[in-house]
């Protein structure tokens, strides 16, 4: 049921449909009172398409109301009076907001509603305005002509007022929203009341907050009544001279005749107004243009308000298009031999049901598939029943009225052209987006001292007392000297009074430091080394960063490794070369034992041994060659027993291993001094309680470890916050020396500690990744009008490579570079590490004996095998009898050896005691 918004008194239902009256064909049209030549235009299409018989035996007429613009409630009431009276469409009203406030009942009827003006993006939601056909393209569609015009400027900052109504506010949505996309800056938003008097609107306010942006380029969305007066406004205030550029809509360069005097067939455009540049639909590009404007020429402006000129408006002459357009659908529908039959609609008003026309769904559906030559161009609508194939007209505003410039439509976009003269106010052919008054600017600058970045001093580096901007010296004072050349303000600095960055205090709702001062506007901006932080953000402005930083880990560093004579053995530990010395021994010993054991157990063969296997490789030899193969001088024997072999095998497995082990090692221990220091990153520091650790109190390194819900940071700040009093320290410098004297370690900004770090006495280290990383920007007052400027002016000092000068002059130094910066570890090998070995050397020695042991017993078996059979010999007497035989061997081994003939000559003394 529609809204009860009509009352009794509409009634009055008067029946007419193409059954009683077959040649008469009726529509309800709903015109403004501000805009009386719409009622021409549609009076006069009405006329063309009866004479002309464009529906064959069909009389078109219609029903029309005319109310006030704002009259929303006489508009409905209209309506439902013209449904009553059985009509086939609705043609009107002329705004958005009057659309949306009619629709309701063309929706509850299920009544066709053609709007031949209204613009409002929103209207194309096919659920909420299912009736609705439009003749006009949507706002939507202007947005993207407007970007391309200001793109065609290289224009990127603007300020936009609309009027306060769905025309305005809703028709640049899409231009904010492809602006952001492009990385434009919108610097405000302004809006005015409409009224029903153009000169009635207040505007002042808004023109000043646009002024005081700084931004040059004002995009104009509303009527062009309102326009005129919001122009002729701004022109008090000086904006509207050279300098300035106005970018209008087509709802202001559609009405020429509403924006300047157009009486008496002259044009008189004011000053003020020229220079405005715009987008302007067609208004007589159809097929159908030079019939209909010929009547629209001829017509009596007396019985034709509007009418009688050379020109139409494009929105006007789309009325004249939404009547051809309804008549082309019945007479699609007359070709069809569909019948629809127009009834009286009953709104409901007296509480009855109100019941939808039965054919209206068949007459939407024809109005949707109309396809035909118009006034304004062809007309076709796509599935959203919005006209399609948008096209443009982009005109400048002179004095002789409105002049061609350019063209631009969907498809092949804007196309200025080349003999356009475009100038904007004051009759200036460029306009720079965004202007400030800096250069007529002294700030005032608010800092607090850090090592390398801001350093303030009454005396100067040659001794001499100094004052004022003198006493600052630093980076950041480098860098915003250079800033004020590039942007032509100037600067006073003065030193913040409680020396804190700032912190919010929740007791009293205020920011102490640097922030409180730019907040509470003691200072214009603050140039210091304060990080980018969301809290600080939502009550100013930073900048871009200028500098890098991040949060890390500092620490005194632990004393490096000094000259060692013997550091050659570092590499393994002394236990480690104790158990290789014991293992050698051990080797060697048990290969003499198998020398001894298995010596010529072959000697009672038929077959003499050969000289120079008697050439003795004792016990004795048997242990230097174990330790002669520790350093690899080469064997001097080869053990001949298959157990000797064996234990030889496994201890060159582990020499092997052993060798490469240290070799490898000791190259780490010659190229690296090694620092020992067992923290290596912050989560080490949660795994000990010997290095106490904290924060500067006052930074907002504090706070972001007191919020923080990441690990290992919360943790972090938790024992930080059980510890307070003894970690904490009030600033740097404290920081600084309490590394020096105590087993602590900081949590500070990244670059305050490189450039600590960097300096003598070169005795901390800055240790692990960095976290939170952001950076240091300047900071100003909330929607400060020169962030801008600012951050384009930094941007282009690091492009020019003014920062990197600046950060080699004061932040980079060379001072520790021939200390050890960072900590490389060579971890000493240890027995445990090499365990592994000798369980493999011991195994096979091990396996060596049971090999020596078996030997043995074999031979005892051959010995049985050879002896007498009378003596009956026993294994156990075999044994006996070759351990007796080698230990005698032994002994007569040591005295051949003293008599061997290459022995004589150097050693008599043996040969007298063989005697």
């Amino acid at each position: 049921m529609v809204t009860r918004l009509c009352n009794a008194a509409f009634l009055l239902v008067a029946a007419a449909s193409l059954a009683t009256a077959s040649t008469t064909v009726r529509f309800g049209a709903l015109s403004d009172s501000a805009f009386p030549a719409a009622s021409s235009a549609l009076r006069i299409a009405v006329e063309y398409v009866n004479e002309n018989n464009v529906i064959p035996g069909v009389v078109l007429e219609y029903i029309e109301n005319t109310t006030t613009s704002l009259a929303f409630l006489d508009m409905i009431q209209h309506e439902c009076l013209q449904a009553s009276q059985g009509v086939v469409a609705v043609m009107g009203p002329i705004l958005s907001s009057q659309v949306k406030a009619t629709s309701p009942v063309s929706t509850g009827l299920s009544l066709p509603q053609i709007a031949p003006e209204a613009a409002d993006p929103t209207l194309g939601n096919a659920q909420q305005y299912p009736q609705l056909v439009r003749i006009s393209w949507p706002d939507s569609v202007l947005s993207r002509a407007l970007i391309d015009l200001l793109e065609h400027f290289s224009w990127d900052q603007m300020s936009i007022f609309v009027s306060n109504d769905d025309y305005g506010l809703h028709g640049l949505v899409d231009f904010q929203l492809i602006a952001g996309q492009n990385g434009w800056r919108i610097h405000t938003i302004q809006s005015f009341d409409p009224t029903e008097n153009a000169a009635d609107i207040e505007v002042q306010s808004q023109l000043r907050v646009i002024k005081d942006t700084g931004a040059r380029i004002i995009v104009l969305h509303c009527l062009a009544s309102y326009a005129a007066e919001i122009v002729r406004e701004a022109s008090t205030m000086d904006m509207t001279g050279a300098g300035w550029a106005w970018v209008v809509s087509d709802g202001i360069t559609s009405y020429a005749s509403d924006l300047y005097d157009t009486s008496n067939g002259t044009v008189t455009v004011p000053d003020y107004l020229q220079g405005l540049l715009g987008p302007i639909a067609l208004s007589t590009n159809g097929a159908l243009s030079e019939d209909f404007m010929a009547k629209w020429r001829a017509a009596d402006p007396a019985v034709y308000p509007g009418a009688g000129v050379a020109d139409i408006g494009p929105y006007t002459a789309r009325w004249a298009d939404a009547v051809l357009a309804l008549a082309k659908a019945l007479r699609n529908l007359q070709d069809d031999s569909v019948t629809v039959t127009p009834q009286p609609l009953d709104c409901g008003c007296d509480g009855s049901e109100s019941q939808p026309w039965a054919d209206g769904a068949t007459m939407l559906q024809y109005l949707k598939q109309v396809e035909t030559d118009g006034v304004t161009g062809y007309i076709r609508f796509d599935s959203a029943a919005a006209r399609v194939d948008a096209e443009y007209n982009i005109v400048s505003l002179k004095s002789d009225g409105w002049q061609n410039v350019g063209t631009w439509n969907l498809s092949a976009g804007l196309n200025i052209h080349s003999d356009a003269d475009i100038r904007f106010a004051g009759g200036v052919t460029t306009v720079v987006p965004y202007i400030s008054d800096l250069s007529n600017k002294t700030l005032r600058v608010v800092t607090i001292a850090a090592d390398g970045f801001v350093e303030i001093s009454d005396v100067d580096r040659d001794g001499n007392n100094v004052t004022g901007n003198d006493r600052f010296q630093g980076f950041c004072m480098d860098l915003f000297s250079w800033l004020s050349t590039e942007l032509g303000f100037k600067y006073e600095y003065y030193e913040v009074e409680d020396g804190q960055y700032g912190i919010y205090n929740s007791e009293t709702g205020k920011w102490s430091g640097l922030v409180g001062d730019v907040v509470d506007g003691k200072a214009d901006i603050s140039v210091a080394i304060m990080s980018i932080t969301s809290p600080r953000q939502a009550v100013a402005d930073f900048t871009l960063p200028f500098y890098d930083n991040g949060i890390t880990l500092a620490m005194q560093k632990a004393s490096s490794r000094t000259s060692n004579t013997w550091g050659f053995v570092s590499p393994f530990e002394g236990e480690l070369w104790a158990t290789i010395l014991l293992t050698a021994l051990a080797v060697g010993l048990f290969q003499g034992l198998a020398n001894l054991v298995t010596k010529n157990m072959d000697e009672e063969s038929e077959e003499p041994a050969k000289e120079d296997e008697d050439k003795e490789t004792g016990f004795w030899e048997a242990v230097w060659q174990s330790f002669v193969a520790l350093v690899q001088l080469g064997p001097e024997f080869l053990p001949r027993s298959l157990s000797g072999r064996v234990s030889a095998f496994f201890w060159g497995i582990g020499i092997l291993v052993a060798i490469s082990t240290y070799t490898a090692n000791l190259a780490a221990f010659l190229t690296v001094r090694n620092v020992d220091n067992s923290i290596s990153s912050p989560e080490d520091l949660l795994s000990q309680t010997e290095i106490s650790y904290g924060v500067v109190r006052t930074y907002a390194t504090w706070v972001s470890f007191k919020t923080t819900t990441t690990e290992p940071y919360q943790s972090l700040g938790v024992v930080m916050k059980a510890n307070e009093e003894s970690v904490l320290v009030e600033n740097l410098q404290e920081g600084l020396d309490k590394m020096r004297q105590e087993k602590y370690a900081l949590f500070t900004d990244s670059a305050e500690l490189d450039y600590a770090s960097s300096r003598q006495p070169c005795d901390l280290e800055t240790i692990g990744r960095l976290f939170w990383q952001t950076g240091y920007g300047m900071l100003l007052p909330k929607n400060s009008k020169y962030t801008v400027e600012f951050n384009q002016a930094i941007v282009s000092a690091e492009e020019r490579g003014v920062v990197d000068e600046l950060d080699v002059k004061w932040i980079k130094s060379s001072e520790c570079s021939g200390t050890d910066q960072t900590v490389l570890e060579s971890s000493v090998i240890g027995l445990q590490d090499m365990l592994g070995v000798f369980v493999l050397v011991y195994g096979g020695m091990a396996l060596a004996l049971v090999v020596l042991i078996g030997e043995f017993i074999h031979s005892c078996y051959q010995d049985v095998k050879k002896s007498d059979p009378h003596k009956h010999l026993t294994v156990t007497e075999a044994a006996k009898t070759r351990l007796r035989r080698i230990f005698s061997r032994h002994k007569k081994s040591i005295a051949k050896d003293k008599v061997h003939p290459s022995n004589i000559q150097t050693n008599r003394a043996f040969i007298v005691d063989l005697e």
